[in-house]
């Protein structure tokens, strides 16, 4: 029973860090929506990052 116990502790703290660090990524990718001038409710992170790989590769084409 004390195992399950701290099994269960250890699933509720694990769940709670995952909710925020999710949070500090949805805050992150509202801050770089508004960088890049976009609805932060309609970028998603699959928009952000295909934009973040288009610059660097337009970069990268840029710098040769």
């Amino acid at each position: 029973q004390i195992v399950l116990q701290n099994v269960s502790q250890g699933s509720l703290n694990a769940s709670k860090d995952l909710q925020k660090e999710f949070a500090a990524i949805e805050k992150k990718k509202e801050e770089l929506a508004d960088y890049l001038c976009e609805d932060r409710k309609k970028l998603s992170l699959e928009d952000l990052f295909s934009t973040m790989k288009t610059f660097r590769e337009i970069f990268l084409k840029a710098l040769q």
